[in-house]
């Protein structure tokens, strides 16, 4: 399925705009402000220009500025996770990314990258030089979602490489454009937290143990794809050590020698990134970070060698201050191998810049007229609602309970701690939205509404007396929010609802049913984080469970529609939700992705995981009924790729959309190590009530690669493959597919 949206880009020539304050300004005919120059001659000369107390002040984020060459100040960091975020004024919100990825939808991710960048570029195009104000957007988070107690696993698309990759890829594609025909980014991509980060616990000096199998099959393949395929210009090395890589300390070797800071880590950063993946780009480190490698991590014991250490590695700039002026200084006096190190660093920095457009006339700038006119768009309100619609995703639909319907529904209980949210529909990094629909406010465009917001029970079963229905929002509470279940800084200890939300629900909805069986109880649960609400799943007296993840500006709105019907849901869940079990079972601070017999852990994600879930990573209902033809599969050597094509019929009258999830299992699976499965591909398609769609799908050689115990990925996986498409399992529709 595409999402079409339309950007009046070039709407912005009636832009009034100050100029952008950059050297070239008073210093034009320099080497460096010549635009029809090679960038790296450009580069070098700019280098070249600078005395080594200039060059000292250029290595944080608050980059100082150099008078003497009339070059600005200028602040690297800005956020952008679900559009703009944290910077002035107003920007589009659009769904926290948990849900964005649930829609399964590349070309959305593209669009809604699109989104961010245009505005970015609106609204800091005069490049003041403070922060949040720049043009370098520290996102996407593409992290694993390895553990459900995470509480930035919101921030990520999921649990799955294949789908997190993806989601890289297409995110950064929109946010940069396309530079090859516009010759300048529209904004610099930055991937993050690199490598291994999933936990909030004590980050800042937790070392993480990494099997050389666990990161190489799930840590780190999102972000090959987003530097490979996404061509990122960013990259951001996490708090954490792993005992994965190497670094200029240590005894040199590849893996499991004691755990490497991410930022003085050779093995993944230069090493890997830039010599084997070909990143073009720069890195910074997370905010503190470079100083965790000395104070936390004591992986160094002087500022020299921490400083070394980074910058050898491949960090190019602190987010923080361990780099000051006076450190730099003290740095560039230790010889040239130092003032190599930090010229390299300066290189990558201002290569960005210049691809930016920060040294060039603004006419050549086909962005740099860019201003409040592209920000807050029709277009992009629009965008935002539908990515919206798009990340609901339907759990239970009891003797088809829903979608109600305005015939026999005049009247709904909104009851719930969430009923009225509107700030914590934004989850984590949020910007200023224009708007804030809350599920109370679009319920009742449609019917007359009561409201209790999950404190009182008794007074809400008395307003679910005489009403026709009866909504219940709740869930998990973000960093907008004074008890921030799940935010930065803060991973959760338990699977179920807090605050007593379980009673509050149980006892509504026995209330409800025993005085009126046909009365429709629904749960929407807000929450970027799985939970346990098996009873709910189970019990006769919920008729209908809808997960909502932290829905954005227009959630309330896109509540409403898929309640009664004006939309048709299509979300599926992008991540296990366990049972609260599972947390005795394995350590939040345990990174291993396979099951372990010594320690108990029973796996994690759909790929390993050995127990039972609540709910199953990919699943998700619609108001439509859909039928999957068995696949004819082909392998096309030629190109490395595998050929897919099968029909899917929707078989109700109504029309909509199916996800369609082709899945693997390799030979041996779940054997040593072997994952269970895996996602090799996906699509989404839009299928007209009683007609059937084609269904092609090309799957290349390498998704069906998984690291083997020895830590190598395999080129061939020997043996025969198990392939369908869907949740579950169905042995007749199952193709088998031999590798040799």
């Amino acid at each position: 399925m595409k999402t079409t949206i339309t950007f009046c880009l070039l709407a912005a020539s009636n832009a009034t705009l100050s100029p952008n304050p950059n050297t070239c300004t008073t210093n034009p005919n320099t080497v460096w402000c010549d635009h029809t120059q090679p960038i790296d001659t450009r580069v070098n000369a700019l280098i070249a220009a600078l005395q080594p107390k200039e060059k000292a002040v250029l290595l944080v984020n608050a980059a100082g500025a150099v008078p003497r060459l009339s070059l600005p100040a200028y602040n690297w960091w800005s956020e952008a996770l679900h559009g703009v975020a944290r910077d002035t004024g107003i920007a589009t919100s659009f769904p926290q990314i948990i849900g964005v990825a649930s829609s399964y939808n590349t070309s959305l991710f593209k669009s809604l990258g699109t989104l961010t960048g245009t505005e970015a570029r609106g609204k800091n195009n005069h490049l003041d030089g403070q922060i949040y104000h720049g043009l370098t957007m520290w996102a996407p988070n593409i992290n694993i979602f390895r553990d459900p107690r995470w509480g930035r696993g919101q921030e990520t698309p999921g649990e799955d490489p294949t789908l997190n990759g993806m989601y890289a890829e297409n995110y950064i594609q929109g946010m940069q454009g396309d530079e090859s025909q516009n010759n300048y980014l529209l904004t610099s991509a930055c991937l993050k937290h690199y490598a291994a980060y999933s936990e909030e616990t004590g980050r800042e000096s937790f070392a993480a143990q990494v099997q050389a199998q666990d990161m190489l099959d799930t840590y780190l393949p999102a972000f090959e794809n987003g530097i490979k395929k996404g061509k990122a210009s960013g990259l951001m090395c996490s708090y954490n050590a792993e005992t994965y890589g190497s670094g200029i300390y240590g005894n040199g070797t590849l893996e499991q020698h004691g755990a490497i800071p991410s930022c003085a880590n050779q093995g993944l950063l230069n090493d890997l990134i830039r010599n084997e993946w070909g990143f073009d780009g720069y890195i910074t480190s997370d905010c503190n970070a470079v100083n965790d490698v000395q104070n936390q991590h004591h992986y160094t014991n002087t500022t020299n060698d921490t400083i070394r250490a980074v910058l050898s590695a491949g960090m190019d700039t602190d987010c923080g201050n361990f780099l000051s002026s006076t450190a730099m200084t003290k740095f560039l006096n230790g010889g040239d191998s130092n003032i190599k190190l930090v010229d390299t660093a300066l290189s990558h920095l201002f290569h960005i810049q210049m691809r930016l457009g920060f040294f060039d006339p603004l006419e050549l700038n086909p962005y740099g007229q860019f201003g409040n006119e592209v920000v807050n768009t029709a277009a992009h309100q629009q965008l935002a609602k539908e990515a919206a619609d798009q990340s609901l995703v339907l759990l239970k639909n009891q003797n088809n309970v829903l979608p109600l319907s305005t015939a026999t529904i005049n009247t709904i209980a909104m009851l719930g701690e969430q009923a009225n949210a509107t700030n914590n529909m934004q989850g984590n990094y949020f910007g200023t939205a224009p708007f804030l629909i809350s599920p109370l406010t679009g319920i009742g465009q449609y019917v007359s509404t009561s409201f209790e917001n999950g404190q009182n029970a008794t007074k809400a079963i008395a307003l679910t007396q005489n009403t026709d229905a009866v909504v219940m929002v709740v869930g998990l509470t973000s960093e907008a929010t004074a008890t921030k279940d799940e935010a930065e800084g803060k991973d959760r200890t338990t699977l179920i609802l807090p605050r007593n939300q379980n009673q509050y629900i149980s006892s509504v909805a026995q209330s409800v049913k025993t005085t009126n069986r046909n009365k429709p109880v629904i749960l929407v649960v807000m929450g970027g984080g799985p939970v346990d609400i098996e009873m709910f799943r189970d019990s006769k007296n919920i008729d209908a469970i809808m997960t909502c993840g932290y829905p954005g500006q227009s959630g309330g709105a896109a509540i409403a529609d898929a309640l009664f019907g004006t939309t048709n849901p299509s979300g599926r869940l992008t991540q296990t939700w366990y049972p609260e079990k599972f947390l005795k079972q394995v350590a939040l601070t345990d990174m291993g992705m396979r099951p372990n017999v010594k320690t108990g852990n029973p796996g994690r994600s759909y790929r390993f995981y050995t127990g039972k879930p609540v709910f199953k990573f990919g699943q998700g209902l619609s108001y439509s009924m859909f039928q999957h033809t068995k696949m004819n599969v082909q392998k096309n050597q030629d190109k490395n790729i595998v050929q897919v094509e099968l029909k899917v019929s929707n078989t109700s009258p109504r029309d909509g959309t199916e996800i369609v999830l082709l899945f693997g299992a390799p030979p041996n699976a779940g054997i040593d190590g072997v994952p269970l499965k895996q996602l090799l591909g996906f699509t989404k398609i839009h299928v007209k009530g009683h007609a059937t769609s084609d269904v092609k799908m090309e799957i290349d050689y390498t998704k069906f690669r998984y690291s083997d115990n020895s830590g190598l990925i395999n080129k061939d996986v020997k043996g025969s493959w198990d392939l369908w498409t869907g949740v579950e399992e169905e042995g007749e529709r199952t193709v088998k597919l031999e590798f040799f």
